[in-house]
C-alpha cells in the first residue's frame, strides 16, 4: 500500500512539473485558459488580459496556430489569416465551393463563411480536439453551408469527389507541416480536385523555420503550373498561391482585383495592401533543392542535408 501511494504521488509530482514547465512560458498578462495533450499535439488555450486577446499555442510562446479579438471575434488577429485570402484575386469568378485543409481556431472559414454567405465551405480537421476547442473557446460555429469533417486532410481530399474553386492548406501539427501534406503526390491530388481555374493558397513558415523550404517552393513548382508566392511583414510566413491553367497572372492584373473584391466585399482587411507583396517565385529557386515525394519526405531529406554536409 505504501509502495503504491508514493508511486501515485511520483506520478502526480512528474505531471505538475511538466504542466508547470508549459505553463511556464506565459507572459506576465497571459492566463492559461485550458490545456490538453490531444492525441496529435500539444493544446493551449490562453487569454492576454492587457491586449484582450485568445491564443491557442502548442508549448512554443511564440508559436500561435490561431486567436482572436476578444472583443471583436469575428476580426482576423493575425497576418497570416488575414493574407490568404489574396488567393480569391487569382479567381476569375466567385468561389462557390472551398476546403480548408485545417482548422485551428476556425478563424479563416469564418471569415470566408461571413464575407462569402453564398459559398459552400468544407473543413477538414484530423483532430477532434482541435474542433472542439474551436468551438468552445473560438466562436466557431458549423452553418447550412458550412461543414466540418474530423478527417486526415489527404484522405478527405483523396475520397472526396467534390471539385472546389478553392483549396486553402494551413494544416500543422505544432509548428510544422505534416510530412504527407508536403509532397508531389498529395499536391497532385490536391490539384485533381479544384475546377478548371481553380486556386490553391497555403501558409508556409519562413526559411528560418522551415528548414524544408526551398524544397517546398520547388515540389509546389513541380505540381502546378505556376507559383505565385507573397511574404508577410509582421509574421515573416509565406504565402504560396499555386494555379494549375495555362494563363499566368501579372501582378498589376492580381492589385486591380484586389482592389474590386476589397470595394465590393467591404473586407476589413486591406487586400489591396497584401496584393502589393508580390514576389517573383523564380527569386526562391534553388536547383539543388530536393523534390518533396512520399518516398523522399522531410525526414529523409534532413538526413540527405546532414549528410551532405559532412561530406
Amino acid at each position: 500500500m505504501r509502495l503504491t501511494m508514493i508511486r501515485i504521488l511520483c506520478s502526480l509530482s512528474i505531471c505538475l512539473i511538466v504542466m508547470a514547465g508549459q505553463a511556464a512560458g506565459l507572459g506576465p498578462s497571459e492566463k492559461l485558459i485550458f490545456e490538453k495533450n490531444s492525441l496529435y499535439q500539444y493544446i493551449s488555450v490562453i487569454d492576454d488580459t492587457v491586449k484582450n486577446e485568445r491564443y491557442v499555442r502548442n508549448q512554443k510562446r511564440d508559436y500561435a496556430q490561431g486567436g482572436i479579438y476578444l472583443n471583436a471575434p469575428d476580426k482576423l488577429l493575425y497576418e497570416f489569416t488575414q493574407m490568404p485570402f489574396i488567393a480569391l484575386a487569382f479567381l476569375d469568378r466567385e468561389p462557390k465551393d472551398v476546403l480548408f485543409v485545417g482548422l485551428g481556431a476556425g478563424a479563416m472559414p469564418k471569415y470566408f463563411s461571413r464575407y462569402y454567405p453564398e459559398a459552400d465551405i468544407d473543413v477538414a480537421e484530423i483532430d477532434p480536439d482541435m474542433v472542439t476547442v474551436a468551438r468552445k473557446y473560438f466562436y466557431f460555429k458549423e452553418n447550412d453551408r458550412m461543414k466540418v469533417h474530423v478527417d486526415d486532410g489527404r484522405l478527405f481530399i483523396k475520397r472526396t469527389k467534390k471539385r472546389y474553386d478553392l483549396i486553402s492548406l494551413d494544416a500543422y501539427q505544432n509548428d510544422y507541416i505534416p510530412a504527407h501534406l508536403t509532397t508531389l503526390e498529395f499536391f497532385r491530388e490536391v490539384k485533381s480536385r479544384l475546377k478548371e481555374g481553380g486556386v490553391v493558397v497555403a501558409n508556409i513558415t519562413s526559411p528560418y523555420r522551415n528548414k524544408f523550404f526551398d524544397s517546398m517552393v520547388m515540389t509546389y513548382k513541380k505540381a502546378f503550373s505556376h507559383l505565385y508566392i507573397f511574404k508577410g511583414k509582421k509574421s515573416a510566413n509565406f504565402i504560396f498561391v499555386a494555379t494549375a491553367g495555362n494563363r499566368t497572372k501579372e501582378k498589376y492584373e492580381v492589385e486591380q482585383r484586389a482592389a474590386r473584391i476589397q470595394s465590393l466585399r467591404k473586407f476589413d482587411i486591406d487586400l489591396p495592401e497584401i496584393s502589393m507583396r508580390f514576389e517573383d517565385s523564380a527569386t526562391y529557386e534553388w536547383d539543388g533543392a530536393k523534390i518533396l515525394t512520399d518516398d523522399f519526405a522531410p525526414v529523409n531529406l534532413y538526413k540527405y542535408q546532414k549528410s551532405g554536409a559532412q561530406q
